[in-house]
């Protein structure tokens, strides 16, 4: 190991970020730590920024110059980084003064028109080439990115342009370069190869981020193959690894550790059927389901007992391949993105319901087995929305209401135990023991919906009991696809009696309860007027559900409650078991 400065580090060569390693996943968070240690760093000695480590992979001329290439096994995000603000920093100078942009700045970041780091595949390596050579910032704010990882680059950087506007002295942006180059140290290691990794480095962060537990899981299955002396195997979980880093960091809406941890969790739960104490999932996967004590025990095992050596290397397959389709299923679960619409719509659904965790493990069980083909989805999901509908949404129920037996659930359809019907009838069971009918049609009436039942399953509810009365009336109007319309801003939820009470008005006790919401395209010309004041608008609304309260004379608290049961009853016919 050596404890080399920023500059020494980048003079070592040309370095390549290998294919199974995570896309570039540095955000504002991370960014401002980096730039806040910058500006501290000015009144300290040194500041230690992290570990690389590397492997020498062969060399490369550039010029007339040979340089040494090394594969980045850990720290490719702050080596990023680095170049990243390098040629940020090279800019800003061009930009005040191009005469005293010096080119020494980015030496160790191109060289005769080639970069210096080469990201781990061609698309992004071309995206990153641009963002390093182009200056001006309003052309770069055009690029399209295609990945989260060319996103964050570009979020990289125009933060750094950003934060570095702030200063128009040369020589201030000169010292910020130096700072960086001398005061900044890292731990460096030179490794022989890539099964040593797991073997040193299980509790390292490559990332300056949380470690995932995929890492501590990857790292944990290298040092097996390590012991095993299968540097085939290695390189397998190595390949498949990034692979599945890749396919998660697609995933939308979601932070990279969280996705990564809980990917994991679900993972265990459907291949070992444990689900309890699930605060250490490495660590299960150590002491449980490929047993690190083993190895300990009988320290020249696979030297003389070829049987049980071919069984661990088994067991580190099988994990490895159901991790590996996994993440391909997680991304097609959360991205909707199957071939198949009917199962993205179902989907889309429980999303927008807000559980569509809760039944993650359950949707891994059934794309792993063969015996249930994708589109068994569509009719699961529809009873699991049921479940929602009655014992989330409107049961109040704790979110961790029926885990345990959709876990077992899982498990059992992992394993072949139960069979596609059976499933089906276990989750109706399910729904009966945690609901009632004559809790849940109180519920339905007499909750406050508007602040209790989450914005878009509202609006979800409300849509399709607006496709119901589409559906039953004489006057039809195609308001468009439920997808469309959920997100869309100009159709909102209206409050019929208003929220805000005119001089004179009487005030209403039932003003947030569902019989009192509506969804409206014109909610501004609504505002807050009276319901006489309103009928006319509604007379000519595109919305049903809108047109129906023409019907009424009068607007009061006991018209609340009997449009409320109207829709009660639609939604106990609709969600039923």
């Amino acid at each position: 190991m050596k404890f080399d400065s920023v500059e020494k580090l980048l003079s070592y060569g040309i370095f390549t970020i290998p294919e199974y390693q995570r896309g570039y996943s540095w955000t504002e968070d991370q960014l401002d730590d980096l730039l806040n240690d910058l500006a501290d760093v000015e009144f300290i000695k040194e500041h230690y920024a992290g570990t690389i480590t590397l492997i020498k992979s062969g060399q490369e001329k550039i010029g007339i110059t040979d340089l040494t290439k090394y594969d980045i096994v850990d720290g490719q995000q702050r080596l990023t980084t680095f170049h990243l603000l390098l040629v940020s920093i090279y800019h800003r100078i061009r930009e005040i003064n191009a005469s005293e942009a010096d080119e020494v700045i980015i030496k160790n970041v191109l060289s005769k028109g080639k970069s210096l780091l080469r990201l781990n595949n061609k698309d992004n390596q071309e995206f990153f080439f641009s963002l390093l050579n182009e200056q001006d910032i309003n052309d770069i704010k055009k690029f399209t990115p295609k990945s989260k990882t060319q996103k964050n680059l570009i979020n990289s950087r125009i933060h750094f342009y950003t934060y570095l506007q702030r200063y128009t002295s040369i020589i201030t942006l000169i010292k910020i370069y130096n700072n960086l180059l001398s005061k900044f140290k890292v731990n460096v290691f030179e490794l022989e190869e890539e099964s040593e990794v797991g073997l040193i480095f299980e509790t390292m962060n490559d990332r300056g981020l949380p470690l995932s537990d995929m890492d501590k899981v990857k790292n944990y299955l290298i040092y097996l193959t390590h012991r095993l002396n299968e540097k085939t195997l290695a390189k397998e979980i190595n390949k498949k690894f990034g692979e599945i880093f890749t396919e998660l960091m697609e995933i939308k809406n979601y932070s990279i550790t969280r996705i990564e941890n809980q990917f994991l969790k679900h993972c265990y739960i459907v291949y070992s059927g444990d689900n309890k104490d699930l605060s250490d999932v490495p660590k299960k996967i150590k002491t449980q389901l490929i047993k690190q004590r083993e190895i300990f025990v009988k320290k020249n095992l696979f030297d003389n007992d070829t049987a049980q050596r071919e069984k661990k290397i088994k067991e580190i397959k099988d994990f490895n391949n159901f991790l590996h389709k996994s993440a391909n299923y997680y991304s097609a679960i959360l991205n909707q993105s199957f071939d198949n619409e009917g199962v993205n719509n179902s989907f889309f659904r429980l999303e927008t319901l807000g559980k569509i965790e809760t039944f993650l493990p359950l949707y891994l069980a059934i794309l792993n087995n063969k015996k249930f083909k994708p589109e068994f989805l569509i009719a699961i999901n529809e009873i699991l929305e049921v479940f929602t509908i009655r014992v989330f949404v409107f049961g109040n129920k704790k979110g961790n209401t029926g885990n345990s037996a959709l876990f077992e659930l899982a498990y059992k359809v992992f394993t072949n135990q139960i069979n596609f019907t059976e499933l089906k009838k276990e989750l109706r069971n399910l729904i009966e023991k945690n609901s009632n009918n004559s809790d849940l049609k109180k519920s339905i009436v007499n909750i406050g919906a508007y602040n209790s039942v989450n914005h878009y399953s509202l609006k979800l509810i409300l849509l399709d009991y607006e496709y119901f009365l589409q559906g039953e009336s004489v006057t039809k109007f195609d308001i468009g696809a439920i997808k469309d319309l959920i997100h869309n801003s100009k159709i909102s939820i209206e409050h019929i009696a208003p929220q805000t009470i005119l001089p004179g008005v009487k005030p209403m006790e039932n003003i947030n309860l569902l019989g009192n919401l509506v969804l409206t395209f014109n909610n501004a010309g609504l505002a807050n007027r009276t319901f006489i004041s309103k009928k006319n608008t509604y007379a000519k609304s595109n919305f049903a559900s809108e047109r129906e309260l023409v019907e009424y004379d009068d607007w009061n608290d006991k018209t609340i409650l009997e449009r409320g049961k109207k829709i009660q009853k639609f939604i106990m016919e609709k969600w039923k078991p």
